[in-house]
């Protein structure tokens, strides 16, 4: 691929002089990004940057066949260093040969960097894309890139792919016309309304709403009433985009709604909204609450009340029954605080109280977790987190499931990856399993002294359970492998993930602080979790 097109030596001599690199330094730098050792990731993933930082087409050539690495973790670097082209003959030589890439992978990574660059010199390129690649995947990449680049982007281009043969690109086209409020797409999307994919219909209300309140309010009473619990929950969720009153509305209908995740999006709205008249809802709903939901209930109440009355639906029935002639909310806090006390909770991690029966964990066994540190001799940092994690499972009431996830690649090739298929009940037998076996993987893991934190690769294997609601990460820092590695990137697609999934994260920093802290603080609040630093 990076031969197609050739480059004088001269001028490429001249480009690299002005970038400060010797020719010597540009091989090593294409040696590097080949290199597919064990130790080199890191090394690759610095080439891809410095050939970026070159800008040449010389260096986007080098740069651009690596799109369609068999690594998730190396495709990551590959775009993120293809949005650093901003060189005009770079940028042109990339458009002109990303579609041409041999896998669907390699073309979608490539046009997610062409987005991430929000250069419109790509946007051609990916506007022929979005309509003539062969691949559903790469079609809605292109499109998602579309979405983010800019007001130059055609929007009947947008409008034509509401129509495409696969979902993928049908619900990126509703996500694309959404955040730029195309008002022209309104009877397309009224169309996706009837959509056989959950995923394409549920795009469309949230569309719809941005769009056109009118249309959107004449398709909400039958979308809250979908079989699909991801289109009511948009529905309910995209209702306050039209108005607090819709939203007030939507938001009372969604709390008694089957979906658990329907449930957690009204509970979302009512705080969104932050009037007197969302206490009462969830003061309601509280007490038929049984699981993790009383946790997202009862923060909600405690910010608007400034209360600290537990989890106790009872009492907070009466507190407002006595309260509510007279109450004022309270100013709106910038986050819902620190871990709710009270309740009667047994079990807790690291003092987060467990109130969900779904739990799952993942816990850093990477390299760094056995490191010695002065101050915790003579135990290390994976000593205190299982020390932790065997006291929280055998506090665990026999009819809470979970699992735990290791974080570590080595666990993989060592086959101590998870301690269970799916969510297990915490039942005496079960409990003593789980000690054993989480001792086991030190064991297996420690001699080693290696291995990369793969945090979101772990995080996704536990939300394989669709039955999972609540998630502890405990970890010494940010991921140094996976699928997401880039902090935005890690963001960007929790957000996409969470969108329908409503999973709550917890999150627990051992050893460090700074940026490491601002990563899992971050996480954390993107699912309304706590985050714990030890």
């Amino acid at each position: 691929m990076g031969d197609r097109i050739g480059v004088r030596p001269a001028a490429l001599l001249l480009a690299l002089c002005a970038a400060g690199v010797r020719a010597d330094e540009f091989g090593d730098l294409e040696r590097q990004a080949k290199d597919r050792e064990y130790g080199a990731y890191w090394d690759r993933t610095k080439a891809f940057g410095k050939l970026a930082k070159i800008g040449t087409v010389k260096a986007a050539q080098a740069v651009l066949p690596h799109c369609g690495d068999e690594e998730a973790a190396v495709r990551e670097f590959v775009a993120l260093a293809i949005a650093d082209f901003r060189e005009a003959g770079a940028v042109a030589w990339l458009a002109a040969n990303a579609g041409m890439l041999r896998t669907p992978e390699g073309r979608a990574t490539a046009f997610w960097g062409f987005g991430l660059s929000r250069n419109e010199g790509y946007i051609p390129a990916l506007e022929k894309a979005a309509t003539a690649d062969r691949d559903p995947v790469a079609r809605a990449a292109a499109i998602r890139a579309l979405g983010r680049i800019g007001s130059q982007v055609k929007d009947d281009i947008l409008i034509a792919a509401l129509k495409d043969s696969a979902w993928q690109p049908r619900e990126e086209a509703a996500w694309a016309i959404r955040d730029r409020r195309v008002a022209t797409a309104s009877d397309g999307l009224v169309k996706l309304l009837s959509d056989a994919a959950w995923q394409p219909h549920a795009a469309a209300l949230y569309a719809l709403a941005a769009c056109s309140p009118d249309r959107f309010r004449e398709a909400l009473p039958k979308a809250q009433k979908d079989k699909a619990w991801q289109v009511r929950l948009a529905a309910c969720e995209a209702a306050v985009d039209v108005g607090n009153d819709e939203g007030h509305a939507a938001a009372v209908i969604g709390l008694d709604d089957d979906g658990w995740q329907a449930r957690v999006a009204a509970i979302g709205v009512l705080e969104r909204i932050w009037e007197e008249r969302c206490v009462e809802p969830l003061v309601l709903r509280l007490e038929k609450e049984k699981g993790r939901l009383r946790y997202d209930i009862v923060l909600v109440l405690r910010a608007m009340s400034g209360r600290e009355i537990g989890f106790d639906g009872k009492a907070w029935k009466s507190w407002w029954e006595s309260a509510k002639a007279d109450f004022k909310i309270q100013k709106k806090p910038k986050t819902r605080g620190g871990p709710a006390e009270g309740g009667g909770t047994v079990a807790t991690f690291y003092n987060v109280p467990i109130l969900s029966d779904r739990i799952g964990f993942t816990i850093d066994f990477s390299g760094s977790m056995f490191d010695e540190d002065e101050n915790l001799k003579p135990k290390k940092q994976i000593d205190l987190a299982i020390d932790e994690y065997r006291k929280t499972v055998a506090a665990l009431r026999p009819e809470v499931r979970f699992n735990l996830v290791v974080m570590s690649t080595e666990a993989i090739v060592q086959k101590v990856r998870a301690f269970a298929k799916k969510l297990v009940p915490a039942d005496p037998r079960t409990r003593a399993a789980a000690g054993a076996w989480v001792e086991d993987a030190r064991k297996k893991l420690e001699p080693i002294k290696r291995g990369r934190g793969d945090t979101w690769d772990a995080f996704v294997e536990l939300l394989e359970d669709e039955e999972v609601d609540t998630v502890f990460i405990l970890s010494d820092g940010r991921p140094s492998y996976g699928a997401c590695v880039d902090e935005d990137h890690f963001l960007d697609e929790l957000a996409r993930l969470n969108r329908y999934r409503r999973v709550m994260i917890h999150t627990v920093l051992t050893g460090k602080n700074g940026t490491d802290r601002k990563f899992m603080e971050a996480l954390a609040s993107a699912t309304g979790g706590q985050a714990v630093a030890r």
